[in-house]
């Protein structure tokens, strides 16, 4: 990232920054990636389109920034639910809460379920994969802090035992079209019933000490907080202030 010279200029051109992205982030959703365009973006944020190609040089590294941002909003809110109470920490409790947040970050929920109309390419796109690669070692990391205080059954270094858990929270955001029933949950209550069948699948029956919950929080959030220092990084690499 190159810095203006007068503190008042660099500041202007990071409130510039962040109205392009709130567009290009409302148009996505709105009309879909494949058909938003840098010229779409400009004329809704009221600048150039070259003004755009000042910040990032690609639409796609326009696109990811949008992507890292939404990120960085989530983890830092699973964050602030672990200060406000230790035990958030438990995977009972950090997923189905996950879930909730993410219900309100549609473009995340539309990669995460593959929403092929809002998010098209950026599915298969190697900045998202890169993405998704460094938040999956931040939650292996996770879940081995957890092995390792006995606070889960979930062995991070068995492949299986990560992707039944994986498989499991997915399918709440994915399946209500091929549930045969027909039955319709809230996400409240999806939530309520994810928390349930991990809490009697991946956790021991006997609920753990409240000192080692708070003993191992710490060490928790600074995972994500490294996961989200790694993101605003990739930010900064890529956004020309």
């Amino acid at each position: 990232m190159e810095h203006s010279s007068g503190p008042g200029e660099s500041q202007k051109n990071v409130e510039r920054a962040q109205r392009i992205l709130d567009v290009a982030a409302e148009l996505l959703l709105r009309w879909g990636y494949k058909r938003v365009t840098i010229d779409d973006i400009a004329r809704h944020a009221g600048v150039g389109k070259g003004t755009i190609y000042l910040h990032w040089k690609t639409r796609d590294s326009l696109f990811e920034t949008v992507i890292l941002r939404e990120m960085i909003i989530i983890y830092r809110a699973v964050m602030q639910r672990i200060y406000a109470d230790p035990l958030e920490i438990l995977p009972h409790r950090m997923l189905p809460a996950s879930l909730l947040i993410t219900e309100e970050r549609p473009i995340i929920k539309a990669l995460l379920t593959r929403d092929i109309e809002t998010a098209g390419k950026l599915i298969q796109n190697n900045a998202h994969g890169e993405i998704r690669n460094r938040e999956e070692q931040t939650i292996r990391e996770y879940f081995s802090l957890l092995y390792q205080h006995g606070l889960t059954a979930v062995d991070s270094n068995q492949p299986e035992h990560l992707y039944a858990l994986e498989m499991l929270t997915t399918s709440f955001t994915m399946l209500d079209p091929y549930i045969v029933s027909g039955q319709q949950l809230s996400i409240e209550q999806k939530a309520g019933v994810l928390a349930r069948i991990i809490r009697q699948t991946f956790e021991p029956p006997t609920p753990p000490a409240l000192a080692v919950v708070q003993e191992i929080a710490p060490a928790i959030i600074q995972l994500f907080e490294q996961l989200c220092l790694d993101f605003e990084q990739k930010i900064r690499a890529q956004t020309e202030l």
